[in-house]
């Protein structure tokens, strides 16, 4: 199991998440300065997914099928998808509820295995590629998307800084952000916390171990 990483210090002013005295919690100086107008909004567009066709062969992680289509999917990153949803899971059976954005969600594995195996009562699936929808959709589709009027899982293509700064000027925020990045992931942590609950968890991993790492191993 790899050691535990400390992250460099962020070079921007601090985070505020709640004032004391009025108990509302507060906008980080700075943060709302990121244009919104094109991300979208609370309620994203619908689409039909029994239109979805389903030719692609299929893959297995841990009991859960899925297709990966032409996403990028690392089946050696299994382990790291473990642990977010066991985390997940526990979390949900202290807490009674769980809303999950995976901000980077490549195929929607990550995003269907919350949904089955963690319990979530709503998981937001994001990846800046719109060229993943077909296939998201498809693999997210095997889960009912709506219990009595209430949303249990959508689909949006939205840089992820952006899409969790516009969550938090909504002050809609998350019990768990499971971001999978490629490169660092300090560049998320700002927007982030932002858009996490309070007593939330955010959950970082890397496709380039060394990136996190900050060094390669001797």
């Amino acid at each position: 199991m790899p050691e535990a990483i400390l992250l460099p210090p962020l070079r921007c002013p601090p985070l505020r998440l709640r004032s004391r005295e009025s108990g509302v919690r507060a906008r980080p100086s700075g943060l709302c300065r990121l244009p919104t107008a094109d991300v979208r909004q609370d309620k994203p567009p619908t689409t039909n997914t029994s239109m979805v066709p389903k030719t692609e062969s299929s893959k297995t992680e841990r009991g859960t099928t899925f297709i990966v289509g032409e996403c990028f999917y690392r089946q050696e990153s299994a382990l790291g998808r473990d642990l977010g949803v066991l985390s997940a899971a526990l979390y949900k059976r202290s807490r009674g509820a769980l809303s999950v954005l995976d901000a980077m969600c490549g195929c929607g594995v990550r995003s269907l295995r919350y949904l089955t195996q963690s319990d979530a009562d709503f998981v937001w699936a994001n990846d800046a590629n719109d060229d993943s929808r077909r296939t998201i959709l498809e693999n997210l589709s095997q889960e009912v998307r709506e219990v009595e009027g209430r949303r249990r899982w959508v689909v949006t293509h939205s840089d992820a800084n952006r899409l969790m700064v516009e969550r938090y000027l909504n002050s809609d925020y998350f019990d768990l952000i499971d971001i999978d990045s490629f490169g660092s992931d300090s560049s998320f942590l700002r927007s982030a916390f932002a858009a996490l609950k309070l007593d939330g968890l955010l959950y970082l991993t890397s496709t380039d171990g060394y990136s996190s790492g900050g060094h390669r191993p001797q």
